[in-house]
């Protein structure tokens, strides 16, 4: 695949992303190029749009400045395009296993795990709660350790 049918590729799948509106195909997001680059909300997608829309966002003034580029810029541009593409799937990566160690507590859901109240310091499970008689800490006041 040349760097053009790349960039090309990329611009249909912003397309696809905007259609839909929705996150789904693009590895950037997409709202955020919207405000970054004032894309009223009720713009219609087209691809010459999209195409435009990535080329700004590559730091080109448009789809004509991009795909006549010199082969070794566009070479470059792809190469930080898909190493940001890279990071930004590896922090997704660490933020999905944080999420299995520390899955989030649902509404209704209890935690079983040890606190420590913000007001005296001291640290219990909150199954079997011990604290200090004499500390005047709201059950607010309680925050699970693991999130210190």
């Amino acid at each position: 695949m040349t760097n053009i049918e790349f960039f090309k590729n990329q611009a249909k799948l912003l397309l696809k992303d905007w259609k839909i509106r929705e996150q789904r195909h693009f590895p950037y997001n997409v709202k955020e190029l919207f405000f970054m680059y004032d894309v009223p909300p009720k713009e219609k997608p087209t691809l010459m749009k999209a195409q435009h829309l990535l080329a700004l966002s590559l730091g080109r003034n448009s789809w004509s400045d991009l795909i006549n580029d010199s082969k070794e810029n566009l070479e470059y541009t792809k190469m930080v395009f898909l190493e940001d593409r890279l990071e930004m799937l590896e922090e997704f990566k660490r933020e999905k296993e944080q999420e299995m160690k520390n899955p989030p507590i649902e509404e209704g859901e209890e935690y079983h795990g040890m606190v420590e109240c913000m007001h005296c310091g001291q640290r219990f499970p909150i199954d079997n709660p011990n604290h200090l008689p004499s500390c005047d800490g709201e059950v607010w006041d309680l925050v699970p350790v693991d999130e210190l």
